[in-house]
């Protein structure tokens, strides 16, 4: 029969409903193969259709499939959709011949047939899958016996983790360790104790509270009636070069302390009632079966209280150096979990699992390694996979993923002048001397801001420099990472001037252990040798002997370990020529120097002179021992006024806050007032010593830089000499005495005077209660500056001379200052029978207000 007009409507609605046909893809085609091995015949089995009016005509019609009407399902219902189709396509052929098992034989032989016929399409090769994670396991090996394989990548996570560590060793398990908290000053016995009672304290306690115990331990465990007990901090910084004396904690005094006792200096420690009976226990153990010593084997350290596998596995590596198992902690067990090298439940397993296949040579720093990753970036709760260098490397099973931190731009990677910009603002550099020996028990104060004078030298007695009051060096940089220790350390010692005392063993030992990681970076160092009671060293026996021994011990360690030491001084107080040139004699070997001083004596500059010795030692510091002489005479005419221009002009004023080259500062040295330091006595700063010119010396210090000798050379040479000195140099006498000014300039011809172009009269700031200087009257010192003024007219030569007059004020009660006004204005007026002078200056601190009237005196006009 005919199909209706009904049937015809419905299958064009049916076809409009349905949605476009999909592209053929790989997986539809072979989905559409398997579903055509169920039809009769196969793909390539005649049509079986037959075209009458029995068949239906919707078969006709161009319909999708009703696969494609579906949405296709998600990948976790492959098996689910499978078995649809499969039961969909027994129903569509219920028509079929009831030789089912062999049709469906044929149809796939038939299959097979038109496959090999057909042209091949070549596909693209799949990329092969990554290899998969895989734990420990065991593995049967060709002779039948089993062995332990390791987990994948493990090495390769290994090396990565130990890379990361040792740049950043900032973990409480690298400085509070327990292998780190035994006492360095005990004897080796006593060592080995302290390590097992540190490891039966940290059991379920952190490194930083055991280091606190520890240290009350080593010295509140004696008699309680002479011990101070001080309230120890939460946080203890542990200083192994702090210990200088013998340790309390040995095995007699655990057995003689008393269980309470024990148990208070132990209070802050987990479950410390149960360390304490067990610690005490041990002792008496360790008493009577092991010769008051440590058991040296693993099994025999196990049957103490309280010591588990281990306590006694570290023990046995920290103690005795004898590395038997691995020690496991929670740390270790949890992060070889979590990184899938196996799956075990408690320590115990996992030390069994890592012994099984870990190479022997790293079982004694795997805890350490993991025991710091546990504490620093892989903690229990919130881990920091951001800051692990495994983040992003997909070997880490348990990575937490979007924790992932970009790496920008760090400090390093920033311009050495910013980096020492910030470095600066980090207090790394000081404006004033760090001593070694002071700088824990010196005064510190805040803002950050230390008011310390400028360098001043007295005549008498032996005094030390002031004190420092800066705030304490920020020693915390350097505990931030490896990188930083290493780059803001080379900044610190290299651009900060160093002090020490140097009296003795204890100062050697305490100067090599503190700075043996930036010895290699000191460039500034000043020492003072010397006995603590201010003796003078000799040539004796006893203390004498044992002073020098140490002094030439710390001379072999400054050529070893400070290569980079350029500006050294010394201070040491003798008297005999013998100690000086056995003190030089010791310098040898030492690094090469820019500058160097020597200061030896305070009191008897007049009676000895240890010149020769100290210029001949200093010379060969600084590499110009066997330097020829310069052929300076061979030079040309304006090369040679070039280098005497430098010779000659290069000196400052001790009283500006900037010194000015070309300034050569005139001072009476026999006045009883402070002395003012050129600033370049010592190359370090470390003492001033312009008064002295017998027992110091310096090769940077302008007072011994006389320009005396190069007026000696030939007559050619001295004339030279003569107009670079006297023509372009400033001139300042810091005197308001004129009879010592007087004295001066009468013994310069006229010859030189004539040249001179600047001249100043520096009053200096003092104590005083007179208005004018010396015991004279006004009137007096008046006439004597008139007769110096008179000496000015004619050995000078007014036209180029500029004149300068500087009064610093007065330091003293107010109600005389009147008279000091008055007097200085007497004393200006009469200079005006200096007129023709080229330029005249005034500064008066106390009568600001009277320079403007003063100038114009002289010169007629007001130039500021």
């Amino acid at each position: 029969m005919r199909t209706s007009r009904a049937s015809k409507e419905t299958a064009k609605v049916l076809q409009a409903l349905s949605p476009p046909a999909r592209r053929t893809t790989r997986s539809s085609a072979q989905a559409a193969s398997r579903l055509q091995g169920f039809a009769f015949g196969g793909a390539n089995a005649p049509d079986a259709s037959v075209s009458d009016d029995d068949t239906s005509s919707l078969s006709s019609v161009p319909t999708v499939d009703i696969e494609d009407i579906m949405e296709p399902p998600a990948k976790r219902r492959k098996s689910a959709l499978s078995a649809m189709s499969t039961r969909a396509n027994a129903r569509s052929t219920r028509r079929a011949v009831k030789e089912e098992t062999s049709v469906k034989k044929e149809t796939l032989v038939k299959t097979e047939t038109a496959v090999e016929e057909a042209p091949i399409k070549k596909e693209p090769a799949e990329k092969p899958s990554k290899a998969r994670r895989t734990p420990a396991r065991k593995i049967k090996t060709e002779n039948g016996a089993y062995s332990m394989q390791p987990p994948s990548n493990w090495e390769t996570m290994y090396d990565m983790v130990k890379k990361m560590r040792e740049a950043n060793p900032t973990a409480p398990v690298d400085t509070m360790g327990c292998a780190e908290l035994y006492w360095r000053a005990s004897s080796p016995r006593d060592r080995r104790f302290q390590t097992l009672v540190a490891l039966m304290l940290s059991s379920q306690t952190k490194d930083t509270v055991t280091a606190v115990a520890m240290q009350r331990l080593h010295t509140e465990l004696g008699d309680q009636s002479t011990t101070i007990v001080k309230k120890e901090p939460e946080e203890y910084d542990w200083k192994p070069t702090d210990q200088v004396k013998d340790s309390t904690l040995n095995l007699e005094n655990i057995l003689a302390v008393t269980p309470e006792r024990l148990n208070e200096l132990i209070a802050k420690v987990g479950f410390h009632n149960n360390k304490t009976k067990y610690i005490k226990a041990a002792a008496i153990i360790l008493r009577d079966q092991y010769d008051s010593d440590i058991p040296s084997t693993a099994p025999e350290l196990m049957k103490l209280p309280g010591v588990g596998p281990k306590m006694a596995f570290l023990c046995m590596s920290a103690a005795w150096g004898k590395h038997e198992g691995i020690g496991v902690d929670v740390h270790v067990h949890r992060i070889t979990n979590l990184w899938g090298w196996h799956k075990t439940k408690n320590p115990e397993e996992t030390r069994m699992a890592l012994e099984s296949w870990l190479p022997k040579d790293k079982w004694h720093e795997i805890n350490k390694l993991l025991v710091g990753l546990g504490q620093t970036v892989c903690l229990p709760v919130a881990r920091r996979c951001g800051e692990c260098d495994l983040a992003g490397t997909k070997l880490c099973k348990s990575e937490i993923r979007g924790l992932v931190s970009k790496k920008g731009p760090t400090l390093f990677d920033l311009p050495e002048n910013i980096r020492n910009r910030i470095f600066d603002f980090a207090a790394l550099r000081r404006s004033c001397i760090i001593d070694f020996t002071l700088e824990r028990d010196r005064i510190k104060r805040d803002p950050p801001y230390c008011h310390r004078t400028e360098l001043r030298a007295h005549r008498s007695p032996w005094l030390p420099l002031s004190r420092c009051y800066h705030p304490k060096l920020p020693t915390q940089v350097f505990l931030s990472c490896h990188t930083l220790r290493r780059e803001a350390g080379a900044y610190f010692f290299s651009h900060n001037r160093f002090s020490m005392f140097l009296r003795g063993r204890a100062d050697y030992k305490n100067f090599e252990a503190s700075l043996q990681w930036g010895m290699e970076h000191i460039r500034y160092l000043h020492v003072d040798l010397g006995h603590k009671d201010n003796r003078t060293l000799k040539l004796a026996g006893g203390s004498h002997q044992t002073l020098l021994t140490w002094w030439a011990a710390f001379c072999k360690l400054a050529a070893i370990d400070m290569p980079n030491l350029r500006y050294f001084s010394l201070k040491c107080k003798a008297y005999e020529q013998e100690v000086v040139v056995r003190v030089m004699r010791d310098m040898d070997p030492f690094p090469s120097l820019f500058k160097c001083a020597f200061y030896f004596s305070n009191d008897q500059d007049k009676i000895y002179s240890f010149l020769p010795a100290m210029k001949r030692t200093a010379r060969r510091l600084t590499d110009n021992l066997d330097v020829p002489p310069f052929p300076f005479m061979y030079l040309p005419r304006e090369l040679q006024l070039m280098v005497l221009g430098h010779l000659l002009i290069c000196r400052s004023d001790p009283c500006m806050a900037d010194p000015v080259p070309g300034l050569i500062v005139l001072d009476y040295r026999d006045r009883l007032r402070f002395k003012s330091c050129c600033g370049t006595c010592s190359p370090v700063g470390g003492i001033c010593f312009c008064d002295k010119t017998e027992t110091v010396f310096s090769t940077g210090c302008t007072c011994f830089a006389s320009p005396l000798r190069y007026f000696l050379v030939s007559r050619e040479f001295h004339e030279l000499a003569r107009q670079v000195f006297w023509g372009r140099n400033k001139f300042m006498f810091v005197e308001e005495d004129p009879t010592y000014t007087m004295g001066f300039l009468s013994g310069i011809p006229t010859e030189s005077t004539i040249l001179v172009q600047n001249l100043t009269f520096h009053f200096p700031l003092c104590f005083r209660a007179t208005p004018q200087t010396g015991a004279r009257s006004a009137d007096a010192n008046l006439r004597h500056w008139a007769v110096l003024r008179r000496f000015i007219r004619e050995h000078f030569d007014l036209a180029r001379l500029t004149l300068k007059i500087h009064d610093q004020g007065r330091a003293t009660s107010m109600y005389t200052m009147d008279n000091r006004k008055r007097y200085l204005r007497r004393l200006l007026m009469a200079f005006t029978d200096m007129r023709g002078l080229r330029g005249y200056r005034v500064y008066l601190r106390d009568d600001r207000g009277f320079e403007r009237q003063a100038v114009m005196a002289v010169m007629g006009r007001w130039a500021p």
